[in-house]
């Protein structure tokens, strides 16, 4: 049995700066202050005394178990470069503590604006963005909707439903029609609430993250509208109707609505009257305008398709007005 003064000094070494417990000394710990336990914390910065100190997730703890306490200290330790939000903003879940990013002068229009507020911590933040689809232009279809964005990498969607409110979801990996289900553990939602706050009003876009892991955060159908997992949002082109069900694939509203167009933020109103369902008026969406310096010099890994590939797996895909269905699409190569 451990006595006090053993429990004593384990506290006061677990809480010292950059101090590490032994598993022994934990278990002593746990049993005599369990209360007050805390992990190994390691600073951000440890040339920074004022920087709060944020506990260590299981990578960093795996690292500093393999290669050392001091291993930290170093940005590519034995060759392994640490991810970082600000390089990978799409590692991280989003952000949705009413945060926004920056507008940027080549965002001129009311809707560019409201696009780009949601984009904080993605990788569309500081890029310039341009229409890719016009439902109301390009056609309320499923195939317009593809051979306008398939290929065309992350890209933000704002659609406005029938009594203006306005809702829209981000898509960090993009279409490609392929018929897969994307892990993405960055998507997310967003509606604009309405009333004296709403869009024109200054009121922050309810962002709801993405729930229960990265696993089927974007439904990615060839013959098929926009899908943010299989019921969080799912937009009927043809019909122009959108539909919602929350809880199981993305976050809740913040009233604990299952709907995106829950009527409890449209005052006392459900979005179009329908409860889980809106009639859309406008859809469009956006993606970056060119790549970013990271995009330039990235060096695919052995998982991804390298330079040139995708194009040449595509180079039968249907062209721009060509019917789907006539023999075009994908096809498998000679043997």
């Amino acid at each position: 049995r451990g006595s006090p003064r053993i429990a004593m000094s384990v506290v006061a070494s677990a809480t010292s700066p950059g101090s590490v417990v032994s598993p022994r000394a934990t278990r002593v710990l746990s049993r005599r202050v369990a209360p007050t336990a805390r992990r190994p914390t390691v600073r951000v910065n440890a040339g920074e005394a004022n920087d709060d100190d944020q506990e260590l997730d299981f990578v960093t703890r795996m690292v500093m178990n393999v290669f050392g306490k001091d291993a930290l200290d170093d940005p590519e330790p034995m060759g392994l470069k640490r991810m970082t939000k600000e390089e990978w903003p799409d590692q991280w879940p989003a952000l949705v503590d009413g945060t926004v990013a920056t507008l940027l002068p080549t965002d001129d229009t009311p809707e560019l604006k409201l696009a780009r507020a949601v984009c904080k911590q993605t990788q569309l933040e500081f890029q310039p963005l341009g229409l890719a689809y016009d439902a109301n232009t390009h056609g309320w279809r499923a195939s317009s909707f593809h051979t306008q964005l398939d290929g065309q990498g992350a890209a933000v969607l704002v659609a406005t439903a029938a009594d203006g409110t306005v809702f829209g979801g981000y898509n960090p990996k993009g279409w490609l029609g392929y018929g897969e289900w994307l892990d993405a553990i960055s998507a997310f939602l967003f509606v604009y609430p309405r009333g004296p706050l709403g869009v024109g009003g200054g009121g922050e876009a309810v962002k709801l993250a993405k729930c229960g892991g990265s696993g089927m955060a974007i439904i990615d159908e060839d013959d098929k509208g926009p899908k943010w997992g299989p019921d969080g949002l799912q937009i009927d082109l043809e019909n122009k109707v959108a539909r919602s069900r929350l809880g199981t694939y993305y976050d809740k509203m913040p009233g604990g609505g299952r709907s995106m167009f829950d009527k409890s933020m449209f005052g006392g109103a459900s979005v179009g009257g329908g409860g889980g369902a809106a009639q859309l008026r406008e859809l469009r969406v956006y993606v970056a305008l060119g790549d970013s310096e990271k995009a330039k010099n990235y060096v695919p890994n052995m998982f991804q398709f390298g330079k040139g590939e995708l194009e040449n797996l595509r180079e039968n895909d249907p062209k721009p007005g060509q019917p789907r269905g006539d023999g075009g699409g994908f096809k498998m190569p000679k043997m």
